[in-house]
This record gives C-alpha cells, structure tokens and sequence, in this order.
C-alpha cells in the first residue's frame, strides 16, 4: 500500500508540475492579446440579439423540485429598477 500511494502520489505531483507550468507559459504569451470590448446596450438602441427564454414554471432546470414545500408556488413575480 505505501509503494503505491507514492507511486500515485509521484505521477499526480509531476502532472500538477506540468499544468502549472503550462498555465505560466500561456499567460506569459498572452499577455499583450487585446480582446474586443463588450459594447454596452442602451434602451434607445435597436435589440438585434435572439430572443431569450426567462421562464418560472414546467421547464426543467427552472421548475420547482417535486419535493416543495407545499405553500410553494409555481410562478411568481419578478421586479427591478429600470
């Protein structure tokens, strides 16, 4: 058992060696990319993105789960300042 927690324990410190060093090298080589910058929507501006899905009831990942409580409701309401 000791031979073999310092076999895995050698091969998962030089693998992590190696992820860091090739984490350093990409940043040193990445450093002067310049991205373009996300331009900012104004409420003036025309909306040309597809259309987005915001919903509260049957869709799975958004529904409640089925272990609610029972003074739980589907739905509900949203608010924000605009």
């Amino acid at each position: 058992m000791d031979s073999s927690m310092v076999g895995i324990g050698v091969a998962v410190t030089v693998i992590c060696v190696v992820f860091v060093i090739a984490c350093v090298v990409s940043m040193a080589f990445s450093f002067g990319v310049k991205y373009p910058k996300v331009q900012e929507y104004k409420l003036d501006q025309p909306w040309t993105h597809k259309p987005l899905l915001f919903s509260a009831t049957d869709i799975e990942p958004m529904a409640l789960p089925r272990h609610a409580e029972p003074t739980d409701v589907d739905g509900g309401s949203a608010s924000g300042k605009w």
